[in-house]
């Protein structure tokens, strides 16, 4: 994948991963990049997780908002699962291009668009909605997937690469994976569904998963573009890869 190829350059010298939560990119980055790794989040708790993963990696509590860094400070500032819970995403977006060099990268991994989400058996298409109203009501922008690529163009960068992720329906979802997913469901859609209606659910989910029928898919988004130099001109048009 480019981007790995990219972090694993030379002229890598400052990487920030924002919103970096319990630090689950933080050990590939550090074995993937010869520069100085640095992860930053706001929640403390979540940051102190992350010292347990990667001690040798610098953590601070920052808000994407207003960034403790000048202009210029990273050659690469990337994010994961991230910009969906940011508030005013664009905004964000903005300001992690304000502290990287011209030149450099800004990566979105991992948005979801929820909107996009498929369901089958058919008995399951309400959990799209149901769970798109919870995460709206928790603050978060579950369509942020198919508004990512505009908002990289909006935000002035440049050599703009975009994707969805590709998945495999070969293997399959282990138990541990099955019981996972529905207390992470069960607890976004408490306050629309009773718990006789989510037992409902979740019976039809093993049901399904033991006939082989059950499909889930929700399309998930990367993009990544460079700080323009100044000097410049206008942005190049994207590419989607």
């Amino acid at each position: 994948m480019y981007f790995f190829n990219l972090i694993n350059k030379d002229h890598i010298t400052r990487v920030l991963d924002i919103g970096c939560g319990t630090g689950a990119l933080l050990p590939d980055l550090e074995a993937l990049s010869p520069g100085k790794i640095i992860g930053a989040d706001i929640d403390l708790e979540h940051l102190l997780l992350a010292s347990t993963h990667s001690p040798d990696a610098d953590l601070l509590g920052a808000n994407v908002h207003r960034l403790p860094f000048p202009e210029n400070s990273f050659d690469i500032v990337l994010c994961h699962y991230f910009l969906m819970w940011a508030g005013d995403a664009q905004h964000a977006l903005q300001e992690m291009g304000r502290i990287t060099r011209p030149g450099g990268t800004v990566v979105a991994f991992a948005e979801p668009d929820y909107g996009g989400r498929i369901d089958h058996p058919p008995q399951f298409t309400p959990i799209r909605d149901l769970q798109i109203a919870a995460l709206q009501k928790a603050g978060a922008d579950p369509l942020l997937g198919r508004k990512l690529r505009g908002m990289f163009w909006e935000a002035g960068f440049t050599d703009i690469e975009a994707g969805v992720y590709q998945g495999s329906l070969s293997r399959e979802t282990t138990q541990e994976e099955i019981e996972s997913e529905w207390k992470v469901l069960a607890a976004d859609l408490a306050d629309f569904l009773s718990d006789k209606e989510l037992e409902e659910f979740q019976q039809h989910e093993l049901s399904s998963r033991q006939k082989g029928t059950r499909l889930v898919y929700v399309p998930t988004f990367f993009t990544w573009g460079k700080v323009s130099d100044q000097n410049s001109g206008d942005p190049e048009p994207f590419k989607q890869v």
